[in-house]
């Protein structure tokens, strides 16, 4: 992880009695990354083959619609662009974790603290597809070609942006507030293509894999108001930053 993580956090969410011999973190992690990839209601062949041809259609001129939006796209975007950093994810969690135990909100502490281990996630996973696409950036030499050692592809803002829509979306859990998170990480995403640091197909697969984590680790920790539970937290000074803990039960 680079620096920009001010502070690493490790969310452990034990939303069940562990099992016989299976420590309770160990069975919530489990639950997370199976939850991650299953998909509760698959698409259908045609909503499949429309997004499919969204997509192909945006790559076969990705290099134009790039310069088109460095032109066009407002100059103001690039205002937004902080919102996708690591470290703003890090910090709506934190700010959701302490406000929700201080007003005695089961949903606002969880969902906090599922937007920090979103946060844990996406990172490697954008890690490992930087790495495995390699694709040069817009300005970069051999530009938008990939196995370059380029970081391109996906937009790493773009994917935080979405997950911080997508876990406040279900922590907040009023549809209307859905009209300022998804626009605004609309806005991060475009201020990327804005400033020629990414291409579309970047910020769209970006925000897609953020968006995924986000929903779906939301739907792994059950944010409800009604849930009772019993926490137990502790906070442990580490170099950098600080390792959260957190047991759940009910």
């Amino acid at each position: 992880m680079r620096r920009t993580f001010f502070a690493s956090f490790l969310a452990v969410l034990v939303s069940v009695p562990a099992a016989a011999g299976e420590p309770a973190a160990v069975r919530q992690l489990r639950l997370d990354l199976e939850t991650l990839v299953t998909v509760d209601h698959p698409p259908t062949a045609l909503e499949t083959a429309l997004g499919a041809a969204l997509f192909v259609a945006v790559a076969a001129d990705d290099s134009g619609l790039a310069a088109t939006g460095r032109h066009h796209l407002p100059g103001e975007l690039r205002h937004v662009e902080s919102w996708g950093r690591v470290g703003a994810a890090n910090t709506v969690g934190v700010t959701l974790v302490v406000g929700g135990l201080i007003a005695g909100r089961t949903r606002g502490w969880v969902g906090g603290l599922t937007l920090l281990e979103g946060n844990l996630l996406l990172g490697v996973a954008l890690n490992l597809s930087k790495q495995a696409f390699g694709r040069a950036r817009p300005f970069e030499r051999h530009a938008g070609r990939l196995r370059q050692g380029g970081e391109s592809f996906p937009s790493s803002h773009a994917a935080h942006a979405f997950l911080i829509a997508a876990v406040l979306d279900a922590t907040v859990h009023r549809t209307g507030w859905r009209w300022v998170f998804y626009p605004a990480a609309s806005a991060v995403a475009l201020s990327r293509v804005q400033t020629g640091v990414h291409f579309p197909t970047d910020v769209i697969a970006g925000g897609a894999l953020g968006w995924w984590i986000g929903h779906r680790l939301s739907v792994a920790h059950h944010l409800d108001d009604n849930i009772r539970t019993q926490t137990t937290l502790a906070v442990l000074p580490t170099h950098g930053g600080m390792l959260l803990l957190v047991r759940r039960e009910w």
